[in-house]
């Protein structure tokens, strides 16, 4: 037998999806209905020598496949991003749940890592208030301290926050990167004028309300301006919707990455994955604990899915090495 899930409102209507997509002669395997107005799934079966469905394919086992169903419910994934990434298992020939997930992740999202060298554009940090762009901003220059020779410059494009510039100021001094402040688009092009192009250069940005059309134009003149490598912000455990909302509002700077702090104060992810998704951007480097000589830890399918099923996989993230290694 070949397995679907189905989401909707009531279990009526998943019970009716199922119906009008597999037939008759569809099995019922498993149904469930929330108590947290997350809508009720079903989870069907039919012979594939009977029907001829395209979706059908050999995967993951029902076992997995609703493993892993009620593990992104948990995380708070939105239902339809749970459908494609259950469709995506189904499609791998990976049976562990690990192995499955990760294997779906990989189809569903992009992952791209952080430059750790100079390259044909400075780095721009974006986002709301309060998650942690001059942090990950001295973590990056820190990064990239460590892999090469070469100049590093630390921009603060902040004309509002004093705090943020001096702390970044700090943080330049102790990498011992070249510190600009840069208040307006003009300043930002005309210091990046004069910074040599094997240079590495950061750019930290104001906390932005991007429902603020004024406060959201200031970022659209510095990416104008810089040309950079945008890189999204945001906090892990946020309300999924929120943080899909948030990603898409950012949209018109031009974002092509999601860089997610907090993964050591949240228990839920969802809002890391729907972000992404709402955005279409790739997913990129994690911040696992607040501390500059912590890091940022790469991002692929496999970790990421290590996150998303902590009681599955027997590997824990270290932050001083940021790599996995065995618990």
């Amino acid at each position: 037998m070949r397995l679907k899930t189905f989401h909707a409102e009531t279990l009526a209507g998943a019970l009716e999806l199922v119906r009008q997509t597999l037939g008759s002669h569809a099995i019922i395997v498993a149904t469930h209905e929330d108590d947290a107005s997350r809508g009720a799934r079903v989870t069907a079966a039919i012979d594939p020598d009977e029907q001829n469905f395209d979706f059908f394919s050999d995967g993951a086992s029902e076992e997995t496949l609703e493993y892993l169903t009620s593990a992104l419910e948990q995380h708070g994934v939105p239902n339809p991003l749970i459908d494609r990434l259950i469709e995506a298992a189904t499609d791998g020939t990976d049976n562990s749940p690990h192995q499955a997930l990760a294997g779906a992740l990989a189809r569903v999202f992009t992952f791209a890592a952080l430059p750790q060298r100079p390259g044909d554009a400075p780095i721009m940090l974006i986002g709301p208030l309060g998650v942690g762009k001059t942090v990950s901003c001295a973590k990056i220059a820190a990064r990239a301290a460590l892999a090469g020779d070469f100049d590093i410059n630390l921009v603060a494009a902040d004309p509002v926050r004093v705090t943020a510039i001096d702390q970044l100021r700090a943080y330049a001094d102790r990498l011992d990167a070249t510190f600009y402040e840069a208040p307006d688009a003009e300043s930002l092009g005309s210091i990046l004028t004069h910074i040599k192009r094997k240079e590495m250069v950061v750019i930290d940005t104001p906390g932005t309300n991007p429902y603020n059309m004024k406060d959201l134009a200031h970022l659209v003149e510095l990416a104008e301006a810089g040309k950079p490598l945008t890189v999204l912000v945001l906090t892990a455990g946020r309300d999924a919707q929120e943080a899909a909302d948030l990603a898409e509002a950012f949209r018109p700077v031009g974002p092509t990455i999601l860089l997610t702090t907090g993964l050591d104060m949240a228990k839920r992810l969802g809002s890391v994955l729907s972000a992404a998704d709402a955005a279409g951007i790739s997913l990129t480097d994690v911040s696992m604990a607040p501390e500059i000589g912590a890091g940022l830890t790469p991002l692929d399918p496999a970790l990421l899915a290590r996150l998303l099923l902590p009681n599955e996989a027997k590997e824990t993230v270290d932050v001083r090495d940021k790599g996995v290694r065995a618990s």
